[in-house]
């Protein structure tokens, strides 16, 4: 259990730094890509599978498809508020209660209902297409060397506390907690302050190519969870989370390319 808790803290601040570099190396969009990935999700299943077993963690993936979609509302009600002018100090309080309230509505549903399981494989599309569309030439990288330290604070506790609260909350809460737009609280406001309204965009479009690879990492988890060993359930979910992602974000900055050349051209 010990080594189970000091994992949970060493990965947090390991994934910020990488998503920071990856935002200030190759831009807002690429940076928001990894961080959209199932990294916390993706552990926080990992342990609530070793902790409460396989049936928990079936119904835990589940909900967090319902999670997923929360967090697609969270990423329009931020962004469309601070594309209208709205500070970090009312897009991020909205956002957030946005995301508890589609959760909540949800999940009076039934359970593996296939609208909901249908629903969240397209959020990253259905957030793509409505999504404000950023300004390319406000893009800025830089920030203050003192964000980094607060995000790294504010995730390690945030996933440790998701996944202690397992023991508590059911599987319910604690899946569609599992997928709690982290990314979005810690990155976006800083962003906003920082960077502008439309590097925040960049980092949220980005996040949208990697809704995808956390929507097939809970699909395979929920296919497989009570038919193969741990292990090998989450390096299979893992490996094409990853591969569906990068796929979907090769085609996407493809598609960003021949619109930039046609539009050149014309």
């Amino acid at each position: 259990m010990d080594f189970i808790v000091l994992y949970k803290l060493l990965t947090v601040p390991v994934v910020i730094l990488i998503t920071t570099y990856l935002v200030k190396r190759w831009g807002a969009f690429v940076g928001g890509i990894f961080a959209g990935l199932p990294i916390f999700s993706g552990p926080i299943s990992f342990f609530i599978t070793y902790e409460q077993g396989a049936e928990f963690a079936l119904l835990a993936s589940y909900n967090s498809l319902i999670g997923l979609l929360g967090c697609t509302v969270t990423a329009l009600v931020y962004a469309w508020i601070a594309v209208f002018g709205g500070k970090w100090w009312l897009a991020l309080p909205c956002s957030v209660a946005a995301y508890f309230c589609i959760g909540y509505f949800l999940h009076y549903l039934p359970q593996f209902s296939p609208f909901v399981i249908l629903l969240a494989c397209g959020a990253f599309f259905i957030a793509s297409l409505l999504l404000p569309r950023p300004k390319l030439e406000s893009y800025k990288t830089t920030r203050p060397r003192w964000i980094i330290w607060v995000q790294i604070l504010f995730g390690s506790f945030m996933v440790y506390g998701v996944t202690e609260s397992a023991h508590f909350l059911g599987p319910q809460w604690s899946g569609n907690i599992s997928c709690f737009p982290i990314m979005i609280v810690v990155i976006a406001p800083f962003t906003h302050i920082a960077n502008g309204v439309y590097t925040t965009v960049a980092v949220l479009r980005g996040f949208t190519a990697g809704w995808l690879g956390t929507a097939v990492f809970a699909c395979t988890v929920m296919l497989t969870v009570l038919h193969y060993h741990i292990s090998f359930v989450y390096i299979l979910a893992g490996g094409l989370s990853c591969a569906s992602t990068v796929l979907y974000s090769l085609l996407v900055l493809y598609a960003g390319k021949k619109m930039k050349g046609s539009g050149a051209l014309s």
